[in-house]
This record gives structure tokens, C-alpha cells and sequence, in this order.
């Protein structure tokens, strides 16, 4: 009987926790981006995350674009995330295989979002009704860097854009040569 009055707690934290982490990925993603900062979601998003993050950016850990106070804490809320339902039934975890095994979910989860910003952004193109939201706005502000890449590469031909389509490839291989190797090592302590 235990067991099934924790389940909608279980659910209830997982959820809590995926949310917040769900606000700071984007929040890593629109500084890699460089989104449009005057757009009201991504303006909603630096609200949220800003309390937590300007006190801890006295200390300067960039790599590029890349800011690694935000890395730390979603690999923090990732590895929570996991820890949750383990936690609840009594399974012991070790602490630096949750921290590698978060770090390998968060990767996994980045590139999750990014796929879907890419599938959500081409059907988005086909509405121009559409195209002038704000979030049509944002999806296409994340992707277009990379899609310039792929341009440069492989320019339009007679009129077709490859470019999603390359670009989701590449984040499922990504994906696939990142993340096994990282619950792998987690597995070894």
C-alpha cells in the first residue's frame, strides 16, 4: 500500500524538478544560440533563471559561449531527477555514478530539445500564419546557426533546404556516439 502513495509523489517531484531543468536547458540554449533577447519567451526564461544564476556567476567559468555554472546545475537537477524515484524505494546510488549518469541525460536531453526545436520549426515553416509568433520567432533563431553551418557545406538546391533534415541526423548521431559511452563509464563505479 506504500508503494502506491508514493507513486503520484514520485511523479510529482520527477515533473517538478524536469520543469525547472526544462527552463535552464533553454536558457543554455539561447545564450549558445544567441537568441533574439527581446523575445517574450526567451525574456520569461532569463527571468526565471536569473535569481539562481547571478549570484553564481561571480565566479567566471565560460567556455566560449558555453556557461559551465549552467552545466553544473542541470547536471545537479538532471542527477536529482534520476535520484528521485531511487531514493523513494530505498536503492542505494553511488554519488559520482549519478553525477556522470546525469551528465550523460542531460546531454541526451539537449539533444531531444534540439531535435524536436527542428521538427516543431519545419512544420512551423509551412504556416505562414503562423511564422510571425514568438515562438516561430525563437525556433528559428536556434536553429539558424546551425543551419548555416549545413549551408556552407551544402548550400539550397533548386529551391530545397536540406539543412533540417542534415541537421537531424546529425544530432541522433551525436546522440548516439555521446551518450553510451557516458552511462558506460557512469556503470564503472
Amino acid at each position: 500500500m506504500e508503494g502506491y502513495a508514493s507513486t503520484p509523489i514520485i511523479f510529482l517531484s520527477t515533473f517538478i524538478v524536469g520543469l525547472i531543468q526544462f527552463i535552464f536547458i533553454l536558457r543554455l540554449i539561447f545564450e549558445i544560440t544567441q537568441v533574439n533577447f527581446y523575445n517574450p519567451v526567451c525574456q520569461m526564461v532569463v527571468k526565471f533563471t536569473d535569481p539562481v544564476l547571478k549570484p553564481l556567476r561571480i565566479i567566471p567559468l565560460n567556455f566560449g559561449r558555453v556557461d559551465l555554472i549552467i552545466i553544473i546545475i542541470l547536471t545537479l537537477f538532471t542527477s536529482i531527477k534520476i535520484f528521485i524515484p531511487y531514493s523513494i524505494s530505498g536503492i542505494d546510488i553511488n554519488l559520482i555514478s549519478l553525477l556522470i549518469a546525469g551528465f550523460g541525460k542531460l546531454i541526451n536531453e539537449i539533444l531531444d530539445i534540439l531535435w524536436w526545436v527542428v521538427i516543431i520549426g519545419a512544420i512551423g515553416s509551412w504556416f505562414m500564419g503562423f511564422n510571425s509568433h514568438p515562438i516561430f520567432n525563437l525556433i528559428d533563431d536556434i536553429c539558424q546557426p546551425f543551419y548555416n553551418i549545413i549551408r556552407r557545406i551544402l548550400p539550397p538546391m533548386s529551391g530545397l533546404d536540406f539543412s533540417p533534415i542534415i541537421l537531424l541526423v546529425l544530432i541522433t548521431l551525436t546522440e548516439l556516439i555521446l551518450v553510451p559511452p557516458i552511462y558506460h563509464f557512469a556503470s564503472q563505479f
